[in-house]
């Protein structure tokens, strides 16, 4: 299988990862790629790194005829923060940039598009209890979330029109190695707690750090997205890909504690937070992809160390 993926960042590149260890090909489109990165994270076989702008449909369409891809990814976009500096930016970049995606598709004539969004498009304010199904509620009255479900509404609207083989997935709060030029707020936060981990000294929990969220480490969200471009009863639905657990303050505390024998690890004052947000289901993600989360908080944050004291940090 040929599979062409929009965004050389974490998501893009572990998702890479996760195909090419499958012995599928892969191209990879992104305005500036990090060779290093990609080649830390993705390899160097069978990955094709291709420059691309997504707001250049012409140049999009080109790539896409020559890459053949019996798959598009679509994982590339502004993230968090960035996507209000300023708003009129990051809504053209989020939305215009991903209805080529979608018109490039439907011109190529490509298989099947699975199209990387967030959990971060349900109605968090009026959910009150979980689990948190692929069917609750969308809403974003801010300009990340609401770019993020403005594209799942455009998309509905392509597969419903075009007939188009359409995936939707939706990941929690991913964290591991990246260079987090997309924006990314949670994903910078934990980096910025692996730089300590990695380092010496005392390490101290600040509240940005240890949610209470639904922590996923990005290598089980490229295996989600990896299967979701083979699973024969995913087109037309949208998949949870989470641990399926909110992990907080006292998780870090604990599993720091186990990976670092020795250190001080302390939380910074106010760093203690509440429940956070209901947990979301992955009955649909298990059953139809046959996803199931390989790593906990411990076991993601342990990788994340190793993969930066063999390559260091890209951030």
């Amino acid at each position: 299988m040929k599979v062409f993926i929009t965004g050389a960042g974490m998501l893009g590149c572990h998702t890479a990862r996760e195909l090419v260890r499958a012995r599928h090909s892969v191209h990879i489109y992104d305005l500036n790629p990090d060779p290093a990165y990609v080649a830390a994270i993705a390899g160097k076989q069978r990955v094709t790194t291709v420059r691309g702008d997504l707001l250049d449909l012409p140049n999009l369409m080109r790539a896409l005829a020559q890459a053949k891809p019996d798959v598009v990814v679509h994982t590339a976009g502004l993230i968090g923060g960035q996507v209000e500096n300023p708003p009129y930016r990051g809504f053209h970049t989020n939305t215009v940039g991903s209805v080529n995606v979608f018109e490039a598709c439907q011109l190529a004539g490509v298989k099947r598009l699975v199209h990387v969004s967030t959990f971060g498009v349900y109605d968090w304010a009026n959910i009150r209890k979980g689990p948190v199904t692929e069917a609750s509620p969308r809403w974003g009255n801010r300009f990340y979330p609401s770019t993020k479900v403005a594209n799942e509404v455009m998309l509905d609207a392509y597969e419903n029109y075009y007939g188009m083989e359409c995936v939707r997935i939706r990941p929690s709060g991913v964290y591991g190695p990246g260079h987090y030029r997309g924006g990314s707020g949670g994903g910078i936060a934990m980096n910025d707690l692996v730089r300590a981990c990695v380092g010496e000294g005392p390490v101290v929990l600040e509240k940005r750090h240890v949610g209470p969220n639904d922590f996923i480490y990005a290598t089980d969200v490229g295996r989600g997205i990896a299967l979701a471009c083979s699973a024969k009863d995913a087109p037309g639905k949208a998949f949870n890909i989470a641990v399926g657990t909110n992990y907080g303050p006292k998780d870090f505390v604990k599993a720091l504690r186990k990976l670092l024998p020795g250190r001080e690890i302390t939380l910074a004052e106010g760093a203690d937070q509440g429940k956070g947000r209901p947990r979301v289901n992955l009955s649909a993600a298990r059953s139809i992809l046959g996803y199931e989360p390989e790593y906990t908080l411990e076991k993601g944050l342990a990788d994340y160390m190793e993969v930066v004291r063999r390559h260091g940090f890209w951030h």
